[in-house]
């Protein structure tokens, strides 16, 4: 039993040897160079033994071109070390300045959650927006609001408000917008209403209310008829309201038919001085055959001035001069020059008894 025992352990001490040997070989086999490698392959299959020294194999007695060879392998490990070494350190500093690179999913999912959330808020702030604003449209629709309230008539002076509203055919408790956007049908309506409306603005006043702001013309003068006087508006236009006296103590106009006439004598009018414009009374149109241009101008201070429409305003600024110089009551003739005449006795009376009654008509 002890010798069977024993030849057991040989054999195990064997096998290990063996094995051992085996892995030894492997070893040197692998330090081995490929030259190396296939002499020793080729020996074996000769029977005979390799012609190096094992040595070679450990390291000892290699050539100065192997010595070479390993000092230039081992500073290109070198060089690469610290190569690796100068990356990590810049990687490093990049992770420090802005976060991790290749950071964890954990290390993410905050910022993912937050950038859904965003995300999220923003869609549902458009679908809210879409659905709010036609309910808002719809909810003015069928509030009090959308519907008119009153109309206000402002900068109306001779023509009465109740008559602008009557002709405006705006109408209270009726869609408010409807009536704004068909507000130029309306402008048309009141403007032609009335000779002395200039222009009519209509704007919103207010959340439900409309404005119809008037501008007037002005009253120029008065026109004579036999049965009274009647307004002429500063752009000529005739305005059949009968007033009872001259209130204003506007220049009466007489013997016009024409509006373009009555327009034309109205502009050289305003060129007038003003000092002038307050002793004129009365203008009468004369025309003659070969002049359809004349007028007298019967003066308050009792003279008489016959000048043609188109230079009215030219020559009438040197009647104040004339005048001083006249040693009677008589005529100022611009119809062609400036030269003054005194009444004849009969025709002195007539002209003195117009401006006796001009000058009554102006009190």
């Amino acid at each position: 039993m002890t010798s069977i025992t024993k030849k057991i352990e040989d054999n195990k001490e064997e096998t290990e040897e063996i094995i051992l040997s085996k892995r030894a070989a492997e070893i040197e086999e692998e330090e081995l160079t490929p030259w190396q490698k296939e002499n020793l392959r080729y020996m074996e299959k000769q029977g005979e033994k390799p012609a190096w020294q094992p040595s070679v194999i450990d390291g000892k007695g290699e050539t100065p071109e192997d010595d070479e060879a390993i000092e230039q392998t081992e500073s290109t490990d070198e060089s690469m070390e610290e190569e690796a070494e100068t990356v990590e350190e810049s990687l490093k500093i990049k992770k420090h300045e802005n976060g991790p690179i290749n950071g964890s999913f954990a290390d993410r999912l905050p910022q993912l959650k937050k950038q859904r959330n965003t995300v999220l808020y923003r869609r549902l702030t458009l679908i809210i927006g879409i659905l709010i604003i036609p309910l808002l449209f719809f909810l003015y629709y069928v509030s009090p609001l959308s519907k008119l309230n009153k109309v206000i008539v402002e900068g109306n002076q001779q023509v009465k408000a109740a008559d602008i509203l009557t002709v405006s055919d705006f109408t209270s408790g009726d869609s408010l917008w409807q009536q704004y956007w068909n507000r130029k049908a309306a402008v048309e309506k009141v403007e032609k209403d009335s000779p002395r409306i200039k222009s009519v603005k209509i704007t919103i006043d207010g959340l439900n209310n409309l404005k119809i702001k008037i501008s007037e013309y002005k009253e120029a003068a008065l026109l004579a008829q036999k049965d009274g006087y009647f307004p002429i508006m500063e752009n000529g236009a005739i305005v059949q309201e009968k007033i009872a006296k001259n209130a204003e103590n506007l220049p009466i106009l007489e013997n016009f038919s024409d509006e373009k006439k009555i327009k034309a004598l109205l502009e050289e009018y305003g060129n007038v001085p003003e000092e002038i414009q307050k002793g004129i009374s009365q203008i009468k149109y004369a025309p003659r055959k070969n002049n359809d241009e004349l007028l007298e101008i019967f003066m308050n201070d009792g003279n008489q001035i016959l000048v043609n429409i188109s230079n009215l305003s030219q020559q009438i600024v040197y009647y104040p001069q004339v005048s001083k110089e006249m040693k009677e009551k008589g005529i100022v003739d611009m119809e062609v020059g400036i030269f003054s005449s005194p009444y004849e006795n009969e025709s002195s009376d007539e002209n003195n008894s117009q401006t006796d009654e001009s000058s009554d008509t102006n009190q």
